[in-house]
Protein backbone atom coordinates (compact mmCIF):
# COMPACT_ATOMS: atom_id res chain seq x y z
CA UNK A 1 0.00 0.00 0.00
CA UNK A 2 1.26 3.16 -0.97
CA UNK A 3 0.40 5.02 2.35
CA UNK A 4 1.97 2.67 4.58
CA UNK A 5 5.46 2.88 2.69
CA UNK A 6 5.40 6.75 2.49
CA UNK A 7 4.47 6.67 6.14
CA UNK A 8 7.65 4.56 7.10
CA UNK A 9 9.47 6.29 4.63
CA UNK A 10 8.23 9.78 6.44
CA UNK A 11 9.14 8.50 10.18
CA UNK A 12 12.75 7.37 9.31
CA UNK A 13 13.40 10.97 7.74
CA UNK A 14 11.61 12.46 10.12
CA UNK A 15 13.91 10.76 12.69
CA UNK A 16 16.68 11.48 10.63
CA UNK A 17 15.82 14.64 10.94
CA UNK A 18 15.85 14.71 14.69
CA UNK A 19 19.09 12.67 15.54
CA UNK A 20 20.90 15.46 12.95
CA UNK A 21 19.39 18.00 14.90
CA UNK A 22 21.29 20.18 18.21
CA UNK A 23 20.46 20.43 21.39
CA UNK A 24 22.06 21.85 24.80
CA UNK A 25 23.20 19.02 27.54
CA UNK A 26 24.98 19.24 30.80
CA UNK A 27 28.25 17.51 31.16
CA UNK A 28 27.80 14.91 34.11
CA UNK A 29 31.20 13.34 33.76
CA UNK A 30 34.93 14.80 31.86
CA UNK A 31 34.82 13.93 28.74
CA UNK A 32 37.84 13.92 25.93
CA UNK A 33 37.45 16.51 23.12
CA UNK A 34 34.77 14.64 20.42
CA UNK A 35 35.68 15.37 16.36
CA UNK A 36 32.35 15.81 14.62
CA UNK A 37 32.23 15.92 10.97
CA UNK A 38 35.98 16.59 10.64
CA UNK A 39 35.59 19.40 13.68
CA UNK A 40 36.94 19.13 17.30
CA UNK A 41 34.93 19.85 19.74
CA UNK A 42 35.68 20.32 23.75
CA UNK A 43 37.22 18.86 25.68
CA UNK A 44 34.32 19.05 28.46
CA UNK A 45 34.58 19.11 32.28
CA UNK A 46 31.48 18.12 34.63
CA UNK A 47 29.33 20.86 34.58
CA UNK A 48 29.78 22.25 30.74
CA UNK A 49 26.76 22.65 28.67
CA UNK A 50 27.18 21.97 25.13
CA UNK A 51 24.93 22.52 21.86
CA UNK A 52 25.63 18.62 20.07
CA UNK A 53 23.58 17.12 17.44
CA UNK A 54 21.34 14.36 19.78
CA UNK A 55 23.01 11.45 17.44
CA UNK A 56 26.10 12.58 19.73
CA UNK A 57 23.79 13.41 22.63
CA UNK A 58 22.73 9.48 22.76
CA UNK A 59 26.05 7.75 22.74
CA UNK A 60 27.03 10.00 25.74
CA UNK A 61 23.84 8.93 27.72
CA UNK A 62 25.06 5.88 27.58
CA UNK A 63 27.59 6.24 29.88
CA UNK A 64 25.93 9.07 31.66
CA UNK A 65 28.01 11.35 30.59
CA UNK A 66 25.23 14.00 29.96
CA UNK A 67 22.19 14.69 30.78
CA UNK A 68 19.48 16.72 28.65
CA UNK A 69 19.20 20.63 29.29
CA UNK A 70 15.63 20.52 31.11
CA UNK A 71 14.57 23.35 28.59
CA UNK A 72 15.31 20.57 25.79
CA UNK A 73 13.64 17.79 27.42
CA UNK A 74 10.72 17.78 25.08
CA UNK A 75 10.52 13.78 26.19
CA UNK A 76 10.54 13.82 29.66
CA UNK A 77 7.83 12.37 31.86
CA UNK A 78 6.97 15.84 33.55
CA UNK A 79 6.70 17.36 30.01
CA UNK A 80 4.54 15.19 28.67
CA UNK A 81 2.18 15.14 31.49
CA UNK A 82 2.17 18.94 31.05
CA UNK A 83 1.67 18.85 27.83
CA UNK A 84 -1.13 16.25 27.87
CA UNK A 85 -2.69 18.23 30.79
CA UNK A 86 -2.87 21.21 28.44
CA UNK A 87 -3.65 19.57 25.31
CA UNK A 88 -6.52 17.94 27.37
CA UNK A 89 -7.67 21.58 28.65
CA UNK A 90 -7.90 23.14 25.23
CA UNK A 91 -9.99 23.03 21.79
CA UNK A 92 -7.22 24.13 19.46
CA UNK A 93 -4.12 22.59 19.34
CA UNK A 94 -1.29 23.44 21.43
CA UNK A 95 2.16 24.26 20.39
CA UNK A 96 4.78 21.07 20.16
CA UNK A 97 8.04 20.84 19.53
CA UNK A 98 8.06 19.27 16.02
CA UNK A 99 10.63 16.80 16.86
CA UNK A 100 8.51 15.60 19.96
CA UNK A 101 7.53 12.08 18.81
CA UNK A 102 11.11 11.29 17.31
CA UNK A 103 12.49 12.74 20.91
CA UNK A 104 10.35 10.00 22.59
CA UNK A 105 10.85 6.98 19.77
CA UNK A 106 14.40 8.06 20.74
CA UNK A 107 14.34 7.58 24.38
CA UNK A 108 12.20 4.59 24.31
CA UNK A 109 14.74 2.77 22.00
CA UNK A 110 17.16 3.79 24.60
CA UNK A 111 15.05 2.75 27.72
CA UNK A 112 14.52 -0.62 25.98
CA UNK A 113 17.59 -1.33 24.90
CA UNK A 114 19.31 -1.60 28.39
CA UNK A 115 18.68 -5.22 29.01
CA UNK A 116 21.02 -4.97 31.96
CA UNK A 117 18.87 -2.97 34.22
CA UNK A 118 16.06 -4.94 36.00
CA UNK A 119 14.96 -1.98 38.10
CA UNK A 120 11.41 -1.98 37.97
CA UNK A 121 11.06 1.93 37.43
CA UNK A 122 12.42 1.53 34.26
CA UNK A 123 9.65 -0.85 33.16
CA UNK A 124 7.29 1.94 35.25
CA UNK A 125 9.04 5.03 32.84
CA UNK A 126 9.00 3.02 29.55
CA UNK A 127 5.03 2.12 30.42
CA UNK A 128 4.41 5.72 31.47
CA UNK A 129 6.01 7.03 28.56
CA UNK A 130 4.32 5.06 25.85
CA UNK A 131 0.83 5.44 27.93
CA UNK A 132 1.89 9.57 27.63
CA UNK A 133 2.68 9.23 23.61
CA UNK A 134 -0.23 7.57 22.75
CA UNK A 135 -2.67 9.55 25.14
CA UNK A 136 -0.92 12.44 23.04
CA UNK A 137 -1.17 11.51 19.93
CA UNK A 138 -5.00 10.34 20.29
CA UNK A 139 -6.10 13.51 21.59
CA UNK A 140 -4.63 15.33 18.76
CA UNK A 141 -5.64 13.15 16.24
CA UNK A 142 -8.99 14.29 16.52
CA UNK A 143 -7.91 18.00 16.25
CA UNK A 144 -5.83 17.34 13.38
CA UNK A 145 -9.09 15.44 11.44
CA UNK A 146 -10.84 18.47 11.86
CA UNK A 147 -7.82 20.64 10.47
CA UNK A 148 -7.78 18.86 7.69
CA UNK A 149 -11.23 18.63 6.89
CA UNK A 150 -11.37 22.21 7.25
CA UNK A 151 -8.38 22.61 5.31
CA UNK A 152 -7.02 24.78 7.41
CA UNK A 153 -3.53 23.40 7.45
CA UNK A 154 -1.43 26.09 6.94
CA UNK A 155 -2.97 28.30 9.64
CA UNK A 156 -2.16 25.57 12.20
CA UNK A 157 1.19 23.94 11.00
CA UNK A 158 3.69 25.68 13.19
CA UNK A 159 1.98 23.86 16.19
CA UNK A 160 2.19 20.71 14.74
CA UNK A 161 5.04 17.88 14.76
CA UNK A 162 6.85 16.97 11.94
CA UNK A 163 4.63 13.93 11.62
CA UNK A 164 1.66 15.54 12.50
CA UNK A 165 1.97 18.33 9.48
CA UNK A 166 2.79 14.86 7.22
CA UNK A 167 -0.47 13.50 8.38
CA UNK A 168 -2.38 16.54 8.07
CA UNK A 169 -1.16 17.14 4.42
CA UNK A 170 -2.17 13.55 3.71
CA UNK A 171 -5.84 13.75 5.45
CA UNK A 172 -6.12 16.81 3.39
CA UNK A 173 -5.14 15.83 0.18
CA UNK A 174 -7.56 12.89 0.96
CA UNK A 175 -10.10 14.33 1.88
CA UNK A 176 -10.41 16.82 -1.13
CA UNK A 177 -9.63 13.84 -3.58
CA UNK A 178 -12.84 12.41 -2.00
CA UNK A 179 -15.37 15.13 -1.64
CA UNK A 180 -14.38 15.60 -5.38
CA UNK A 181 -15.07 12.02 -6.43
CA UNK A 182 -18.28 12.40 -4.29
CA UNK A 183 -19.83 15.38 -5.26
CA UNK A 184 -18.58 15.35 -8.98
Amino acid sequence: MRIVSELERMMSRFEMLFLNDSRECIFLKPVEAISLAGERVGPFKKGDRSYLPNWVIEKLLVDDRVEIAPAHAHESLRRLQNLNREEEKHRQLQDFNPFLYAAIGRKLLRLQSDKTSMDPRRFEEIEKLQNLASLLAETRLSKILTIAKARAFKDKKEQMTYEEQWLCEELTSLLSGWRQYIVG
